[in-house]
């Protein structure tokens, strides 16, 4: 049987570069889509083909999946809480996936892969979650297969805590004894490409470490040889922030509402890999990898 081919959605983004990285080792035909030509310039020297188009716009996708087997989609808003953009995680996640899932279900795509979130009923009930989550049910009731790839956390998400770290104390809602195990961006992408002909329909995956969220506060202190200082801040008040920014800012009330839940509440999936917080955080500290090959 030939290999499928790829579409790529969010190529350039921490999970997805390492997907492209892995289907072109792999001999794969992929085409990403990028929604700037900033990013698309640096996926060019990997990718067979790159387009360039806002998936929020479902116009701009015209032939996007044309020839395309199998969709990735690792499309996500940043989860840092930058104020640069006010649009909620609904209003870009939700609305930029189905875009590109009518312009999948238009097409010969026989399988769509999607990164999600892995839930809890913690936090499940988030705004940033239902979105997620609403996804999946888009995608269950478009009749095409798919996996939803659902890791607990990536590391690429906490790279707040290493500047706190730097600033010299740290921010922790809550009690800080909730348990979670977050993943490198490395071993998701190898979840990814296992499913990328079958696979169930749903795959949590969490990284090899479980630790406490102090825990996860004092290793962004010890990778840069700082001694842990850390400040535990009421959960309501991260609530109360939530609903102040809701009309104002919304992504960032998304954010804040979602940390708030998810912080106090255990976020734990079935471990998977080998590489450690620390080693990553380590590296955030010094040189980032460059996209291509490892």
């Amino acid at each position: 049987m030939s290999q499928p081919r790829i579409l790529l959605a969010g190529a350039t983004g921490a999970v997805g570069r390492e997907v492209l990285r892995l289907l072109k080792e792999r001999g794969h035909f992929v085409r990403t889509l990028s929604r700037s030509e900033a990013n698309a310039a640096r996926a060019r020297s990997v990718a067979d083909e790159v387009v360039v188009a806002d998936a929020t716009r479902a116009e701009l996708l015209g032939g996007v999946t044309d020839g395309i087997d199998t969709v990735i989609s690792c499309l996500g808003a940043n989860v840092s809480l930058g104020l640069r953009e006010r649009r909620s995680f609904r209003d870009v996640d939700l609305v930029a996936n189905t875009n590109l899932l009518d312009a999948a279900k238009k097409s010969s795509v026989r399988r769509f892969i999607y990164l999600s979130a892995h839930p809890a009923p913690g936090y499940e009930h988030t705004r940033y979650m239902r979105a997620h989550l609403d996804m999946e049910e888009r995608i269950r009731a478009s009749g095409l297969s798919h996996t939803f790839v659902r890791p607990t956390g990536i590391y690429s998400s906490l790279g707040d805590l290493l500047s706190m770290a730097r600033m010299g104390f740290g921010s922790v809602p809550g009690s800080g004894e909730a348990k979670t195990n977050p993943i490198h961006p490395i071993d998701v992408a190898d979840a990814i490409c296992e499913v990328l002909s079958d696979g169930p329909e749903f795959l949590s995956v969490g990284g090899p470490e479980v630790l406490t969220r102090n825990g996860v506060m004092s290793t962004a202190f010890d990778a840069i040889g700082r001694k842990p200082r850390i400040m535990h801040s009421p959960v309501a008040l991260f609530r109360l922030m939530s609903l102040l920014f809701s009309v104002i800012h919304p992504r960032l009330s998304d954010m804040l509402e979602f940390v708030a839940a998810v912080t106090s509440s255990d976020c734990v999936a079935p471990a998977r890999g080998s590489r450690t917080l620390l080693l990553w955080f380590k590296e955030q500290a010094g040189q980032p990898r460059a996209l291509g090959p490892a």
